[in-house]
């Protein structure tokens, strides 16, 4: 075997080997986004503030690989010609799904964000009638009653 053809072998299996942690990350991911979503429709607070901490050390996590695997990915396309159909084939399978559990996380917090935004305009609404609640009852409290010996009965 060449030095070329060990450093190839060398480099696809590095390759395969980050993939498959960042496709496990993903996963990890997936899930994590799956129990956000029940969190916010139970409107467990505590649980989902936990939940949000283990899942930004997720993304920490992934996002530092980015640049090894930017480095191992410069000519992807050519460097695909020069290892075997079985690497290849993998090297494409992981890539792809990376990508589309990627595409479902991003799509599931486009909608825990909807229901995050319903739920706050909800409360601002709630909190802005018990303020006009307590306007009202202050007023009413607040009001003198009318001592004037003159007044009939219509005031």
């Amino acid at each position: 075997m060449s030095d070329t053809q060990a450093r190839t072998l060398d480099w696809a299996d590095t390759l395969i080997q980050l993939l498959e942690a960042q496709e496990a990350l993903v996963g990890d991911l997936a899930a994590l986004a799956h129990q956000q979503a029940e969190l916010i429709r139970g409107s467990r607070t505590d649980a989902l503030l936990s939940l949000l901490t283990r899942r930004q050390q997720l993304i920490e996590r992934f996002a530092g690989a980015q640049e090894e695997l930017g480095e191992l990915t410069a000519d992807l396309d050519d460097r695909l010609q020069t290892v075997g159909e079985g690497q290849r084939r993998r090297i494409q399978s992981l890539i792809g799904t990376i990508g589309e559990r990627l595409a479902q996380v991003m799509e599931r917090d486009a909608q825990d964000q909807e229901v995050l935004e319903a739920a706050r305009s909800r409360t601002k609404e709630e909190l802005a009638s018990v303020g006009a609640t307590r306007q009202a009852r202050r007023a009413y409290l607040g009001g003198r009653a009318v001592d004037n010996r003159f007044a009939d009965q219509r005031g």
